[in-house]
């Protein structure tokens, strides 16, 4: 199981064992949505993302995992100021 598919699913259970249908009917996220992402076979988009972290009081990167790299060779993204002049002109 993908680890996001992993927490949602053990999101749902901690927070009174709801089923998927009761989740879908307390955030209005259709129950087969909720089944794909727990199965990872899709995931969630960031408007979902906001939803579901609402609803379970957490953050963003405590529902994605963000703030543990489980690869050392992985490094989380440089920070907007660290980007070059020239680079940032392609996100303005």
């Amino acid at each position: 199981m993908k680890p996001l598919a992993k927490k949602l699913h053990d999101l749902r259970i901690a927070h009174g064992c709801l089923s998927q249908m009761q989740l879908s009917e307390l955030t209005g996220i259709s129950q087969s949505s909720l089944a794909r992402w727990e199965l990872g076979q899709s995931e969630p988009r960031a408007s979902e993302i906001c939803i579901l972290c609402r609803h379970y009081k957490i953050s963003a990167d405590e529902l994605l995992e963000l703030e543990n790299f489980s690869d050392p060779q992985e490094q989380p993204p440089l920070p907007y100021q660290s980007y070059d002049s020239h680079s940032r002109k392609n996100f303005l």
